[in-house]
């Protein structure tokens, strides 16, 4: 699924938390009864985001993970949180105050940035992966200390930035 607008809105949002914990025999049983009352597209996308969504909470945990976004590369090449927060933790003793996270992908090491206190702009080239790291800070509640840019990072100003991260 390459966009996620549909799963932002209340339905999509809805059915998210209808198909959350779907077990894989289950899936044909369920998508068959909520088609009924919803586009089979938007079924679909709902219960995909769900099996991501229970790959992800090896990394980032159950709380998390039901609430973020992904997709099938970001679930692979994030950071595990636990690593995230360490990174952001030693930034932040550092006296780190605002980080461009460059190549930032679903936004996990930005998310732990966010939550250590660090403002971050975070970029990515890619327009659905950073439209997944846009909804994740939204969906974490850190929209606030996160910007997210689709760009290419080689056209970036980090120069109003105490430090870059990059970890492609």
């Amino acid at each position: 699924m390459n966009d996620l607008a549909p799963l932002l809105t209340p339905e999509g949002r809805a059915l998210l938390d209808a198909v959350r914990g779907t077990a894989p025999a289950d899936e044909l049983a369920v998508a068959t009864r909520l088609r009924r009352d919803h586009p089979a597209p938007l079924v679909s996308a709902a219960l995909a985001q769900a099996r991501l969504r229970q790959r992800a909470v090896a990394k980032f945990g159950t709380e998390d993970a039901d609430r973020m976004f992904f997709t099938p590369d970001g679930v692979e090449q994030s950071t595990r949180a636990s690593v995230a927060a360490y990174r952001a933790a030693r930034l932040k003793e550092l006296g780190v105050t605002s980080v461009a996270d460059l190549c930032c992908g679903i936004g996990g090491d930005a998310i732990a940035l966010a939550r250590a206190g660090i403002r971050v702009l975070a970029v990515d080239r890619d327009p659905a992966t950073a439209a997944t790291a846009r909804a994740n800070a939204d969906a974490l509640g850190l929209a606030g200390l996160i910007e997210v840019r689709e760009a290419d990072v080689t056209e970036v100003d980090t120069s109003g930035h105490d430090a870059v991260f990059v970890d492609p």
